[in-house]
């Protein structure tokens, strides 16, 4: 029988594991109705998982040790379930299955090991309770059933387990059933501890003004009264020590006593840091003993049976505190590197077994130019305490190429980290080309949001914390489509400055709870409530035009809190009712209406493609067929990415699928956005003497070429060379001379872009599906 047992009610009870869990169009709107039946796609079809990292700290619990083996209890991240995991000392341990029949309702509870088996059982609710007893093997895995009682177990031995029954305490044959008393516990103990070979009761007078511990030898059934005080507040017994004390009071110091079993003198030693006040204090051999934690250094306090206290650092976590003979067995979780089972002989602190971290659940996910993004481990490990406090997310990223099952290209770790948003890690990051924006930590009462590209920081914007004084709320989740960013209403560009906010928004401020918007580039499709009670509008604001009475513009006002919306390029889709969405082409007067099944969870857009989570599935439709019918994925996504020919999914566990969509269509590179100025100075005072036009892409392209040429004659002056293997172009430098190198004389210059798709899908086409991609760029101040 272990020296020290876990029991329902008792004060060291281990972690219990649950086993069981349960329309109003705008004037001149053509609305189309059509109601789709959703076939239902096989989530394995075409698709590829993206493997997950091992978790940066581990969550664990010793359920119990011996000299030949060990086993605990660690929390898995992606299915949020607790394993067990057994093995034999130096082993990495394996995990194991607990055969508990699926739907059998009830906690399990851990008896600890003996020799090479874990106890434990499994209470089963009803009238009466039963409980299921078991063995494993903690080397083999094998498990033994061993009956249903209907009496708690307490603790076990190698052949029988033990229980109180009717005022004993009764030791159970596993093998014939007979039971055998060990000795009375009286009527009602406060308290019961148990060893092999006796046990410590704790009882009280009438007036509960004195308590008492009497020491009961099972072999002779002698009691001997070896504590009476005024409080006792716990207790504990191994098989050479007693020790108890009362309880921590504020400004005055723990007295702890201890003596040896056998008897003698009892030791009182006094406990100076208040951080070891609320620990349990064990029973170990010939000493007492206690883990604490203390301006991040845990330690293990021992207490001889003469009152000397030696005191030892342990590695981070080390939360747990068991006796196996002659030594402390400590399980010890945070860093991964570090978690396992450490034992402790005097002033020697050795791993005795180790375990191999749960995969780390993928946090937020983004989808652009052919690379998948994701971020992992809520809880990073820079080395620093406290282990439980959110820190910096890793972010990674992978190429997904393919035709059928997608493939995934080497993976890249990011030298940016993305932060914890309470109530939004899953868009704490989103990357359009080579641009990206990753979100600090809220601190202050302040949101920060640093814009990147090619992942060097361009800028670093922050944002209040606060409700908008207008009672409306802004989304607080970053996103970015090439040059522009936006949160909370507010538009920026590149450099961090403030080109646009919203009507609504409050400047600089960012609302308590998430209202919607999206981006397309410049094209910016926000709701705003109306002054009738449960509508919202839908807008539009074309940034890369001047402000007049269609811009911004209302696309429609509809009979939904909070719809969600979404644009890409020039379709946009919102949601028009409870389980209806809307889908427009902005160039059309055409509105398609798509019935759902269930409430909307998320809403995306891509190229050729909308996506949306809702009735607990994903799915898919072809936005350039008129008469598709959405693809169902079983299980919905939590999050949803569309880029290309390609759907991301991060589900319920913290894993990423990818999946090729099935679309045959092909998809022309879409410019998404350009940032460059209006104009430049050729004059060589080292001041905008040369215009550098910076271009972001929906996907990679080749041959890229941008002529520039008169804008009177329309003869090509120059034709400048660029590379966008990431989608984005900023290689291109006009410094205002023709292709003989003659400076051009002041004036406006139009100038055209043109390249190719690496996938061989086509020539790159405008923000919205114009074939040509042009614009004007002015000389000025010429010398």
């Amino acid at each position: 029988m272990p020296a020290h047992s876990a029991q329902p009610g008792s004060e060291r009870a281990l972690r219990r594991w649950p086993l069981l869990t349960a329309v109003a169009a705008i004037a001149g709107t053509v609305v189309l109705a059509l109601a789709l039946i959703a076939p239902t796609a096989s989530a394995s079809y075409n698709s590829t998982a993206v493997p997950l990292h091992p978790a940066a700290q581990v969550g664990l619990t010793l359920l119990g040790g011996s000299a030949d083996g060990y086993a605990v209890q660690m929390y898995k991240p992606t299915s949020g379930t607790y394993g067990i995991f057994t093995g034999g000392p130096g082993d990495a341990l394996t995990e194991r299955t607990i055969p508990v029949g699926a739907g059998t309702p009830g906690n399990l509870w851990y008896l600890g090991v003996v020799g090479q088996q874990l106890g434990y059982y499994l209470s089963i609710y009803g009238n009466p309770y039963r409980y299921e007893m078991h063995r494993m093997n903690v080397l083999t895995g094998v498990d033994t059933n061993l009956g249903t009682v209907t009496t708690a177990p307490t603790a076990y031995t190698t052949d029988s387990w033990i229980a109180v029954i009717d005022g004993y305490v009764v030791a159970t044959r596993f093998d014939t059933g007979v039971a055998t008393r060990l000795a009375a516990t009286g009527a009602n103990p406060f308290g019961i501890k148990l060893t092999t070979d006796g046990m410590l009761i704790e009882t009280t007078n009438a007036a509960h003004s004195q308590y008492y511990l009497d020491l009961v030898d099972f072999g002779s059934t002698e009691v001997e009264r070896v504590a009476s005080e005024p409080s006792i507040h716990r207790f504990d017994i191994s098989p050479t020590t007693i020790t108890w004390y009362e309880d921590p009071q504020t400004g005055r110091s723990e007295q702890i006593k201890i003596r040896e079993r056998s008897g003698g003198p009892v030791a009182t030693y006094t406990e100076t840091d208040d951080y070891a006040d609320p620990v349990d204090k064990i029973a170990g051999y010939h000493s007492a003993g206690f883990l604490y934690s203390r301006d991040g250094v845990w330690r293990l306090r021992t207490i001889s049976t003469s009152g000397v206290a030696d005191t030892v650092v342990m590695p981070d976590d080390s939360t747990n505190l068991l006796v196996d003979g002659d030594r402390w067995l400590i399980g010890t979780g945070g860093r991964s590197a570090q978690a396992g089972v450490y034992e402790v002989r005097g002033d020697t602190v050795t791993q005795v077994a180790k375990v191999t971290p749960p995969s780390a659940p993928v946090t937020a996910i983004s989808f652009s130019a052919g690379k998948l993004y994701y971020s992992d481990a809520t809880v990073y490990d820079d080395g620093n305490n406290p282990l439980d406090l959110p820190g910096p997310m890793a972010v990674w990223s992978r190429p997904i190429t393919g035709v059928g099952a997608p493939s995934l290209g080497t993976e890249t770790e990011l030298a940016q980290r993305t932060g914890y948003l309470f109530g939004g890690s899953d868009q704490s990051m989103e990357f359009s080309a080579a641009r990206g924006v990753v979100s600090g930590d809220v601190t202050g009462g302040s949101f920060t949001w640093r814009l990147l590209d090619r992942f060097r920081t361009t800028a670093t914007i922050k944002q209040s914390y606060s409700y908008q004084p207008t009672g409306e709320a802004d989304t607080r989740v970053p996103k970015v489509s090439g040059p522009y960013f936006t949160a909370a209403g507010h538009v920026y560009d590149p450099t961090g400055t403030l080109i646009y906010s919203r009507p609504g928004a409050a400047a600089g401020e960012i609302g308590a709870f998430s209202g919607n918007d999206d981006l397309y580039g410049p094209r910016l499709v926000y709701t705003r409530y109306t002054k009738k009670p449960g509508y919202t509008d839908i807008w539009l604001r074309d940034l890369d035009r001047p402000k007049s009475k269609t811009n911004p513009g209302r696309l429609a006002t509809v009979k939904q809190d909070s719809p969600l919306v979404a644009i890409w390029g020039n379709t946009v889709a919102w949601q028009s009712g409870g389980r209806e969405l809307s889908l427009r082409t902005l160039s059309s007067a055409k509105v398609r209406k798509i019935r759902i099944t269930g409430p909307l969870v998320q809403l995306t857009i891509g190229e050729g493609a909308l996506a949306w989570n809702a009735n607990a599935k994903t799915y898919l439709l072809d936005t350039l067929s008129a008469t598709s019918k959405p693809i169902a994925y079983a299980a919905a996504g939590r999050t949803i990415r569309l880029d290309n020919h390609y759907l991301a999914r991060r589900v319920s566990t913290g894993a990423v699928v990818v999946y090729s969509t099935g679309l045959t269509e092909k998809y022309r590179p879409r410019l998404v956005g350009t940032y460059a100025p209006a104009g430049f100075t050729p004059n060589g005072d080292g001041r905008a003497d040369t215009w550098n036009p910076q271009f972001d892409l929906t996907k990679p392209v080749k041959d890229i070429r941008l002529v520039i040429r008169s804008t009177k004659t329309g003869s090509t002056l120059r034709t400048l060379v660029g590379t966008a293997a990431d989608a984005s172009i900023r290689d291109l430098a006009f410094d205002g001379r023709n292709s003989s190198g003659k400076a051009l004389a002041n004036g406006t210059y139009s100038w055209q872009l043109t390249g190719t798709a690496q996938d061989g899908e086509g020539a790159v086409i405008g923000i919205r599906g114009e074939s040509k991609v042009s614009g004007t760029v002015t000389i000025s101040k010429v010398s």
